[in-house]
């Protein structure tokens, strides 16, 4: 596939207001592109959509409500013409271990980081879709190697890649592609709330230094939004991880490669109704009332 421009166009980040997101957003300002800052309404996207100016398009709204979610896309791309491409990677961590990880912050962790990509991918790629665009999901080395302390994020962000997997297959016989992100600890609010759980401070300074590096949040931005315009399948930072990745990508492939012959191709969208594009949803017939989370925060 040809080069991605995002100059002068929309592109989405969710968790905008994070560490993660909005390193992306402020590089898509530099560049010229349009970036739509969807996270929480609130102080803390009031004062990134102010930092960075007209070009940015606000859109608040709580990941886990999926007519949220859509409406506020919606919205936003009638204001940037559309969108070419999106990174999602509002998440969400609680340290615990998995037996003992609370039924509140078990679900408030899934809700966000395995529903909020879902409803997210929902909302953006009928859009992207009509622009032959490119979506990132962001996941974790914790989706490919489960990381002790981290309750539930860890199977979230493995099923992150399933997800995204899944819409690559739907979407073979059109122009729109899909990838993942796996990161390690990054340099966020969100990693430096993790390092408050004496447990999970006293492991990072009892562990191999190369395990342990923290990325920063603008180098991770810088890899991300290349990711985009190469339209990449597979990101990890730091590169060296990139060994634990292989293993699924390559079933991925293959499991594409498979089911592009087989008579499912033809009953997906651009297949038998050559017209047909990834712009059906369907109806919200409800929306459910839920309070905010404490953080939602860049993966």
């Amino acid at each position: 596939m040809s080069r991605l421009v995002l100059q002068g166009r929309g592109v989405l980040v969710t968790g905008a207001a994070g560490g993660i997101g909005s390193a992306i957003a402020r590089r898509l300002v530099s560049m010229g592109a349009r970036p739509i800052l969807l996270d929480l309404p609130g102080d803390r996207l009031d004062a990134i959509a102010a930092e960075l100016g007209p070009r940015a398009v606000p859109a608040p709204a709580d990941v886990r409500d999926r007519h949220q979610v859509i409406a506020a896309v919606d919205a936003a791309a009638e204001q940037t013409d559309g969108i070419v491409a999106a990174v999602i990677g509002a998440g969400l961590v609680r340290p615990e271990t998995l037996v003992a990880q609370s039924e509140d912050d078990a679900r408030m962790v899934i809700d966000v980081n395995l529903y909020g990509t879902l409803w997210s991918f929902q909302a953006a790629m009928p859009h992207i879709d009509r622009q032959g665009g490119h979506a990132l999901a962001i996941s974790s080395v914790a989706g490919i190697a489960p990381i002790p302390l981290s309750g539930v994020y860890p199977p979230t962000k493995a099923a992150i890649a399933n997800l995204v997997a899944t819409v690559r297959t739907e979407a073979m016989n059109r122009p729109t592609s899909a990838g993942i992100v796996y990161l390690a600890a990054v340099d966020t609010p969100m990693n430096q709330d993790v390092q408050k759980d004496p447990r999970a401070s006293r492991a990072m300074k009892n562990s191999f230094g190369f395990l342990t590096k923290v990325l920063t949040a603008d180098d991770v931005a810088a890899r991300i939004i290349r990711g985009l315009e190469r339209r990449s399948r597979v990101i990890t930072a730091p590169r060296w991880q990139a060994p634990a990745a292989w293993p699924q990508t390559v079933v991925n492939v293959v499991a594409e490669w498979f089911m592009g012959r087989t008579g499912l191709r033809a009953e997906l969208p651009g297949g038998k109704d050559a017209e047909r594009a990834l712009t059906t949803r369907a109806e919200d017939t409800s929306a459910s009332e839920k309070g905010s989370p404490d953080e939602v925060a860049a993966a």
